[in-house]
């Protein structure tokens, strides 16, 4: 038996995992759900949003709503997260809304949008910060 350092060869294999051992990570491989609770704009274009990590039910956060780039939310979007719309309801919580997508503009930049606009809600009817 040839020997790497101290180990044996057999051992050493073992680091180099072939097809019949699962990864190590694949049950931290989930999708992820981020809600948006308000926009910043500048002039008509949307440039932030108050964005945050949401467990899996739904009930609470996992990280707070922080101010976040648009070039990062669509970002998130392309990698194929969910980003929903959380609007303000009568009680002073949060309601989910329909997801949010990107759009282009005409002249060619990137914004956001609403997945499913309901009549009387979009975008645009988010609290603004």
């Amino acid at each position: 038996m040839q020997t790497v350092g101290t180990l044996p060869r057999s051992v050493c294999l073992l680091t180099y995992r072939t097809g019949r051992w699962r990864i190590h990570n694949d049950g931290m491989a989930e999708k992820v759900k981020y809600g948006i609770t308000a926009l910043r704009y500048a002039g008509s274009q949307i440039v932030e949003a108050m964005m945050g990590l949401i467990d899996a039910t739904q009930a609470k956060w996992d990280l707070r709503p922080t101010p976040t780039r648009l070039t990062e939310v669509v970002d998130k979007l392309v990698e194929g997260d969910t980003v929903i719309s959380l609007f303000p309801d009568e009680s002073g919580g949060l309601q989910a809304g329909p997801e949010v997508k990107v759009d282009v503009l005409p002249e060619g930049t990137e914004t956001l949008a609403l997945a499913d606009d309901a009549p009387g809600r979009s975008i645009r009817d988010l609290p603004r910060y």
